[in-house]
C-alpha cells in the first residue's frame, strides 16, 4: 500500500478536526477563516437570529405547520381586533407572545424529552416577557374589562410545562375559558343593543378571545394531548437551542460535522495504526498544505508544550526519570439548589376580594412592570389589601392613604412602604423583609420569618404592638429626637415555675 493510501484515514480524521473547529469558531463570534466566507459574508454569520421569525429548518413538522394555521386563524385576528379598537400595542404585543409559544414548539420538535422539565424554563423567557409587558399596559380606563380579560386569556400559555397524569394542556386552556368570559360578558352587557362599527368591535374582540382558547385546546388536543411532544430522534435540548439561536447556516454546518463524527468512529482503529507506521513528511506536508492567507491552520489555538513539558530533553536525561506531574483531583463543588420555579409576574388589582395582588416579581420583572424598577400600587379604598407573594429582590410603594391590610407571603429581600393600615401588617415564611410604615399600624404579625427589620413613625411607635412566633433577627427603627433608635425584637426567654404556674421573661441578653 502506497504512503498516500495510509494516510487517507489520517486525512479524514483531520477534516473533522477541522470541521468542528470552524463550527465551535462560528459560534463562539471568532472570525471564520477564508473557507467559511464561501458560505456567506463574515458579519452576516456571526450575526445572531433569536427572534422567532428568522427560525428555519423544522417547518416540515405537522405540530408547527398545525400551529401556523392557527395562528392564521385565531391569533392573528384577534391581534387585528385589538388594532382596530385603537388598544396600544395590544396586539402587536400578543402576537409576540405566541410567536414564543411557536419558538418552544419548534424546539421541542427538533430536541429530545430532557430528564428534567425545569430545563425548559429559560426557553419560556419570549413568552412571559412579552406577557409582563401586556400586564404592564396603562389602557384608558374603558378598557379595564378587555385588559382583565386579556390577562385571564394569557394564563393560557402555561399549557407548554403541563404533562399527563398530573394535568392534560387541554383541559388546562379550557379552563381558562370561564375566567376570561366573566370579564368578557361584561363588555357583552355594555354593548349589547348598541349599533356602529365601534361596538361591533368590542363584540367581535369577545368573541376573538373565547375563540383563540377553543382553537388552542383543539390544536393541542390534536398534537401534544399528553404534553408538549418532543422529537425522539432529535438533538439534546441545549444543541437544539443553539441551532435555533445562531445564524440558520451553522444548521446545515451542524449536520456536516454529524457525518464527519460517523466517518471519525468508523476509522478510529486505522488511524492509530497510520500514525505509528505512516510516512511523517506527508503528514507535516499535508499540515502545511492547510495554512490560510492569514497563517492560521488547524492546529491555531491549541494548548502549547512548553520546554518543561518535553521529557525527551538532556535536562530530563541527566536526572534520570522525568518529574511526574501531580494531578490534583478536580474540586467538588456542591451542587447549586435550584430555584423554586416561579409563575407569571402579576400585578393587579382583583375585585373579588377588594385586592392588589403581586406575584412573582423579581428585580428584572419589576425594571419591566414597575417605575423605575418600584412597583407602585395606587390605593383608592380603604377597604383595599395588598398581598405579595414569591417576589424576589423588589421594593413595593403603596400610594393613596389608607388601606385594610398587607401580606408578604414566602418573599426575599422585599422592601415595602406604605402609609397607615386600619387591621395590620403580616409577614409570614420570608426572609430580610424591610418594612416602612409613614402613618400608624396597629399591629405587626411576624411569623416562620428570619430577618425583619421595621421602621416606625413616631405616631404608630406610640400604639403599634409585634406578635411574633418562629421567627429571627427582627429588629425595631423607632424615631429618637433627630436621630432613630434600633430595638430588637426579643428571641430569647427565660421560662420558671412558680407557685405552679409557668412565668416567662425575656433574656438578660436584651437588658
Amino acid at each position: 500500500m502506497s504512503s498516500q493510501k495510509k494516510l487517507d484515514p489520517l486525512r479524514d480524521f483531520l477534516d473533522a478536526v477541522v470541521s468542528r473547529i470552524e463550527a465551535l469558531e462560528a459560534h463562539c463570534g471568532i472570525s471564520m477563516s477564508k473557507s467559511a466566507s464561501t458560505h456567506g459574508s463574515s458579519s452576516n454569520a456571526m450575526q445572531k437570529a433569536p427572534s422567532v421569525k428568522h427560525l428555519t429548518g423544522a417547518g416540515d413538522a405537522p405540530a408547527l405547520k398545525a400551529f401556523d394555521k392557527f395562528l392564521n386563524g385565531s391569533v392573528y385576528k384577534l391581534a387585528d381586533t385589538c388594532d382596530d379598537l385603537e388598544m396600544g400595542d395590544l396586539g402587536k404585543l400578543l402576537t409576540e407572545v405566541f410567536g414564543g409559544m411557536r419558538y418552544v414548539i419548534l424546539l421541542a420538535a427538533k430536541s429530545k424529552q430532557p430528564d428534567d422539565m425545569m430545563d425548559l424554563q429559560p426557553h419560556l423567557t419570549p413568552i412571559t416577557e412579552y406577557v409582563t409587558k401586556i400586564r404592564a399596559l396603562r389602557l384608558n380606563r374603558d378598557f379595564d374589562s378587555h385588559m382583565k380579560a386579556i390577562n385571564e386569556m394569557l394564563a393560557c400559555v402555561s399549557w407548554v410545562t403541563c404533562r399527563a397524569p398530573s394535568i392534560l394542556p387541554a383541559t388546562f386552556v379550557k379552563e381558562c375559558i370561564g375566567a376570561s368570559d366573566f370579564w368578557s360578558n361584561r363588555i357583552r352587557k355594555d354593548f349589547k343593543g348598541q349599533e356602529g362599527d365601534k361596538a361591533e368591535l368590542h363584540l367581535q374582540y369577545c368573541d376573538g378571545m373565547k375563540k383563540v382558547l377553543q382553537d388552542l385546546a383543539t390544536y393541542i388536543d390534536e398534537n401534544h394531548k399528553t404534553g408538549l411532544t418532543f422529537n425522539p430522534k432529535g438533538v439534546s435540548l441545549a444543541e437544539a437551542a443553539i441551532v435555533l439561536t445562531d445564524n440558520p447556516l451553522t444548521e446545515a454546518a451542524a449536520t456536516a460535522t454529524r457525518r464527519n463524527d460517523q466517518k471519525v468512529h468508523k476509522r478510529a482503529s486505522l488511524v492509530g495504526n497510520t500514525v505509528k507506521g505512516g510516512n511523517m513528511a506527508s503528514m507535516v506536508a499535508e499540515l502545511a498544505g492547510r495554512r490560510t492567507e492569514d497563517g492560521s491552520s488547524a492546529a491555531t489555538g491549541l494548548k502549547k508544550v512548553t520546554k518543561d513539558m518535553q521529557t525527551w530533553r538532556k535536562e530530563f536525561k541527566d536526572h534520570g526519570k522525568a518529574p511526574t506531574v501531580v494531578v490534583q483531583p478536580p474540586q467538588t463543588k456542591k451542587e447549586e439548589k435550584k430555584k423554586k420555579k416561579k409563575g407569571l409576574p402579576i400585578l393587579e388589582y382583583q375585585e373579588r376580594g377588594t385586592k392588589w395582588v403581586i406575584e412573582n416579581q423579581d428585580k428584572e420583572s419589576a425594571m419591566i412592570t414597575g417605575e423605575n424598577g418600584i412597583l407602585v400600587v395606587d390605593v383608592t379604598d380603604p377597604k383595599e389589601q395588598v398581598y405579595v407573594f414569591n417576589c424576589e429582590e423588589v421594593t413595593i410603594k403603596v400610594n393613596g392613604g389608607k388601606l385594610k391590610s398587607v401580606v408578604i407571603d414566602t418573599c426575599i429581600k422585599v422592601n415595602i412602604i406604605f402609609d397607615t393600615i386600619i387591621s395590620g401588617c403580616e409577614i409570614v415564611n420570608s426572609q430580610k423583609i424591610a418594612v416602612q410604615c409613614d402613618g400608624v399600624c396597629p399591629v405587626f404579625t411576624i411569623d416562620k420569618t428570619v430577618g425583619v427589620t421595621i421602621w416606625l413613625s413616631e405616631d404608630s411607635s406610640k400604639t403599634s404592638s409585634f406578635t411574633t412566633s418562629m421567627s429571627s433577627e427582627m429588629n425595631v427603627n423607632i424615631p429618637e429626637g433627630d436621630d432613630r433608635k434600633e430595638v430588637p425584637i426579643p428571641e430569647q426567654f427565660v421560662h420558671k415555675f412558680a407557685q405552679g404556674s409557668l412565668t416567662s421573661e425575656v433574656s438578660d441578653l436584651y437588658h
